[in-house]
């Protein structure tokens, strides 16, 4: 029998599953000590598939990917697209929450997390948005590396993409997207009458609010149809496109924990070490990496795994009973999210809402459905605020990138019959295609807030929660923005055309109209987003600020890089995925290339 078959029959016997492309190990007890890694990847999220598959690739290479959580194939969930939302707060999710927060009042918020295969690319509301040309070329030019500007990520770009069903002509631009690439991006929609609804005000205020054909064409200011990573019916995440698609050099270790990255030489410089343990009250083990260690644990993770080896702010470090061994402040720190506040409107028309039980059904079936895209709306709309909007009286310069970027995301999440949450309920009967009261809920997103939180060690036991400050609305602008989105919206809604069908804001908003009150509501509901960036900044070489360089290597350390979102150094216009994708492309070629 060849060698190679003799390995699959051991594993097979050993009870490991050989699935997706890449080896399954279900424990870490059954992880062999007898093979040795090139590359061991910390996490096996959005951007860690990436790189595995990637680097898999070449056949002579073995690939150990070490992931907290359980596979995505043992959670139903993932697969149904508008079923992303009970994923948070489950086994699946690290269930992490933040600290008092001052800007909001002083509230905790629950921030969801993903903690299995795919990590948020499994876990996320599949929204596909490339951010704007201004935001990468803004990246190139504060990190100095020219192939971040736009021009040049777009071929990255199109590697990841694959444009798939449903795609309906004058959704989107097709000859802007990729054809080849692993995951799939859509235009799946309802129609509805609220689609026209938003089209007609586009028409009658254009100037503020224009139709988008596609928000990934690099401008993203008007409303538009949402792309998404759905396909047929079913969610595209990195592990069921990349991963899928590995040979079998590349091994996944599930449900174990990476506590630090080790270094493995007398100077204490090469962190080719990972120690790993299933619990906090199991043993821990190290598995040393031939090459190199690749960190991939997303904005919170990758910098809680540093700070616990010893990379970090000397001072705050040896303040919680850690040697410290690399000196650098900027680890956990420029911590940078959306925020997003809720703003409900009353309106009549068709509702969303739906029964569940018989969606699920359908889905079954058909892959069609209530429950084959991620919402029941369809449109996104990116607002720019004009010059002379009024945070900008006092001299306070714009936070966005440059002119074709906008301030504020508006995202449509259901119009509800229910009148209370606007949230459609569990199970209910289907609402007739006619009008009936409905609430819009929508969510009012800042995208370039100026706040900056930091993610810090609670203790120097890695497996408790980092502390988790966003800082939300610690800045006046991060407020004034909000404040003016939430009016905007309200003349969105305004539009002649509309008049007859919404009816204003509702409780508890409707009556806010000062900046005094705006600000007091905007504190009493806000929260952050779910886009974290920043916690791992990438730099220019030589940069007495940020931790990894342009190639991804943490600075002042050997062996060691970090590939995924904390290397991005501000929050893009847009949701998160597409821009890790694109790193995670280009950290790929990198690494591979020595």
């Amino acid at each position: 029998m060849h060698l190679k078959h003799q390995a699959l029959l051991l594993l097979i016997l050993l009870g490991i599953r050989v699935a997706l492309g890449a080896v399954l190990i279900k424990d870490l007890d059954d992880l062999s000590k007898e093979v040795s890694y090139d590359y061991i990847i910390i996490g096996g999220g959005t951007a860690g598939s990436v790189v595995a598959a990637r680097l898999g690739e070449n056949p002579r290479l073995q690939i150990l990917v070490i992931e907290a959580g359980p596979s995505n194939e043992e959670i139903f969930d993932t697969r149904v697209p508008g079923l992303w939302p009970t994923l948070a707060q489950t086994r699946v999710d690290w269930n992490y929450t933040t600290t008092a927060q001052k800007g909001i009042n002083g509230g905790v918020v629950e921030y969801p997390r993903a903690k299995m295969l795919g990590g948020c690319s499994s876990h996320n509301g599949m929204v596909y948005t490339r951010g704007s040309r201004d935001d990468w070329d803004r990246y190139a030019s504060i990190i100095g590396n020219e192939e971040l500007t736009w021009q040049s990520v777009l071929p990255v770009m199109f590697k990841t993409e694959r444009l798939t069903k449903p795609t309906p002509s004058g959704h989107l631009i097709p000859n802007i997207h990729g054809k080849r690439g692993k995951v799939s991006v859509s235009a799946p929609f309802t129609n509805i009458p609220f689609n026209d609804m938003l089209l007609q005000a586009s028409a009658e205020l254009k100037e503020e609010f224009p139709f988008l054909l596609d928000m990934n064409d690099g401008r993203v200011i008007g409303t538009g149809w949402v792309q998404s990573t759905i396909d047929n019916g079913e969610r595209s995440s990195a592990t069921t496109t990349y991963l899928k698609e590995t040979g079998k050099n590349v091994h996944i270790l599930l449900n174990s924990q990476v506590t630090r990255v080790v270094p493995v030489n007398s100077s204490g410089l090469e962190f080719r070490g990972v120690e790993v343990a299933e619990n906090a009250q199991a043993p821990r083990r190290t598995i040393i990496a031939k090459k190199e260690v690749i960190v991939s644990g997303g904005a919170i993770n990758t910098p809680h795994i540093l700070l616990n080896s010893g990379i970090g702010n000397r001072g705050e470090l040896e303040k919680v009973g850690i040697r410290p061994l690399v000196d650098n402040p900027s680890v956990g720190q420029n911590f940078s999210d959306h925020t997003s506040t809720p703003v409900s409107f009353a309106a009549m028309t068709q509702s969303t809402d739906f029964d569940q039980q018989a969606a699920l059904e359908q889905w079954n079936q058909t892959r069609t459905g209530p429950l084959a895209q991620l919402s029941p709306t369809n449109h996104i709309t990116w607002i720019r605020l004009p010059a002379d909007t009024p945070p900008f009286h006092a001299g306070l310069a714009d936070p966005t990138a440059g002119p074709d970027s906008p301030h504020i995301e508006v995202i449509y999440i259901s119009l509800s019959s229910d009148s209370g949450s606007g949230v459609a309920p569990t199970s209910v009967p289907q609402v007739s295609s006619g009008s009936a009261n409905v609430t819009i809920q929508s969510l009012i997103a800042n995208l370039h807030p100026i706040s900056r939180g930091s993610i810090t060690l609670a203790s120097s036991d890695p497996f408790d929660h980092p502390l988790i400050d966003f800082a939300i609305f610690t800045k006046p602008l991060d407020m004034a923005i909000a404040r003016e989105g939430i009016r905007s919206v309200r003349r969105l809604f305004s539009a002649p055309g509309l008049r007859d069908t919404v009816f204003g804001t509702s409780s508890p908003a409707a009556n806010v109209t000062s900046d005094e009150e705006l600000d007091a509501y905007i504190k009493s509901v806000s929260a952050p987003l779910g886009h974290a960036v920043g916690t791992a900044a990438m730099s220019p070489y030589g940069a007495s600020w940020g931790v990894v360089d342009p190639d991804f290597r943490v600075k002042g350390t050997k062996g060691l890089r970090v590939v995924d979102a904390s290397v991005i150094p501000l929050t893009p216009s847009g949701h998160t995925q597409a821009a890790v994708y694109a790193f995670a492309e280009m950290a790929s070629v990198i690494i591979a290339g020595g």
